[in-house]
């Protein structure tokens, strides 16, 4: 019997972008390997999603279950997309990206060949207009691409371009930790299964392309996104520290803060981009500072 891969899509409020993503499946290359369906999880309790994908189900005749999940947290809805998924594998792509024809399958080889558990692609910004300079000039929108074969590290994962064998969830009883209810849950799964021996490599040719929407193109969407991963950083290392490290992690944050605080002034004279490389480290530590008073910032993750 052939491999069947069922490809997770957590959506939220993004139909356009979800309709191109979803034709764009449509074109997957299989060379004959393994069949594929698709997961859609809508994270809106009014199913705004439902019908470009009852639409598209029967007009592009592809085998494709939908579900809401009401609570509004990351973890929550990528758990329900495993329950709903049947395949041996679980392809996670994000619904504001969208795949070349060889992407699936290029994974598919890659963890035949290298005899591991999962891989993970390169994700590339993709721009509909021209953006502002201080954003290619920051590479704000760049991610590291590793090569092709690179056993990674739990702290290089992310769910965004990802094929991984189903058994990864079901041997070791592993889910998505729901206490990362805006971000962070994806590193959290990997690092645990890499604790109980499972391998995950790079594969640099079998790239995704994230939109970034003109929302994304702002100054504070970046502030904002450093507030929300402040937050999460802090709450994933405090399960980890004990002792003196409890102590020496807010000092560390708030003279963080001081010194970045500082430098913004100076940075004035070199670019925009520089101003808000450094403003973004600072609200990291800002955010990470109010998690030690059990304060979050930013409750709701939007974006």
């Amino acid at each position: 019997m052939k491999d069947h891969i069922s490809i997770c899509i957590c959506t939220y409020h993004r139909n356009q972008m979800l309709e191109h993503l979803l034709r764009k499946i449509a074109l997957q290359k299989t060379d004959g390997l393994f069949d594929y369906s698709i997961v859609v999880v809508d994270n809106g309790v009014a199913g705004h999603a439902r019908e470009i994908v009852m639409k598209l189900k029967t007009e592009l005749g592809m085998n494709i279950f939908y579900d809401i999940e009401p609570e509004h947290t990351i973890p929550a809805v990528r758990n329900h997309a495993l329950r709903l998924a049947t395949g041996n594998y679980i392809a996670i792509i994000d619904d504001d990206e969208f795949p070349p024809q060889h992407w699936l399958v290029t994974m598919y080889r890659a963890i035949q060949t290298f005899d591991v558990d999962g891989a993970l692609g390169p994700v590339h910004p993709f721009f509909e207009q021209h953006p502002p300079f201080w954003l290619i000039k920051g590479q704000f929108c760049e991610r590291p691409v590793h090569r092709t074969g690179t056993l990674l590290q739990w702290n290089q994962t992310r769910t965004g371009n990802v094929l991984l064998k189903k058994n990864v969830f079901d041997k070791h009883n592993l889910c998505f930790d729901p206490k990362f209810k805006t971000g962070g849950s994806d590193q959290a799964f990997f690092k645990q299964a890499m604790e109980v021996g499972c391998k995950f490599i790079a594969v640099e040719e079998a790239p995704v392309y994230e939109n970034v929407p003109p929302e994304r193109q702002t100054k504070t969407y970046y502030l904002k996104r450093a507030l929300v991963n402040g937050y999460n950083s802090y709450k994933y290392s405090i399960n980890k520290a004990h002792g003196l490290s409890r102590v020496i992690a807010p000092a560390k944050s708030l003279f963080a803060l001081l010194v970045y605080t500082l430098y913004i002034p100076f940075c004035i004279c070199i670019g925009t981009h520089m101003v808000i490389k450094y403003a973004e480290k600072g609200a990291n530590h800002m955010s990470q500072l109010f998690a030690m008073l059990g304060i979050e910032l930013v409750k709701k993750r939007n974006f």
